[in-house]
């Protein structure tokens, strides 16, 4: 099972890619998405993972990724983008 953080409303959620129960957002751009694959319990515990909640409801958005972070995650994210995961994931959430 995945935890992840909630891009904007900072809520702990099922799933990086999957629309927030809290608040409905559902990360769509290419940043959008590598944040919320960087925010999730594959790299971080709990604990940062609640750390990074409270900076997004008191700051209004996640926090930044250092640059060497944000070049590791992004190419995280190029592969699962090459694997069509994605693509399958958003087809199957239209679907619904």
């Amino acid at each position: 099972m995945t935890t992840a953080v909630c891009f904007q409303c900072g809520h702990l959620k099922f799933g990086s890619f999957l629309a927030c129960d809290e608040c409905q957002a559902k990360p769509r751009t290419d940043d959008e998405l590598i944040v919320s694959l960087a925010m999730s319990d594959h790299y971080f515990e709990k604990a940062t993972l609640e750390s990074m909640g409270q900076y997004i409801k008191e700051h209004g958005h996640p926090p930044q990724l250092d640059p060497e972070q944000e070049k590791v995650f992004r190419r995280k994210f190029e592969e699962v983008k090459a694997s069509g995961v994605l693509d399958k994931l958003f087809q199957s959430n239209e679907d619904s």
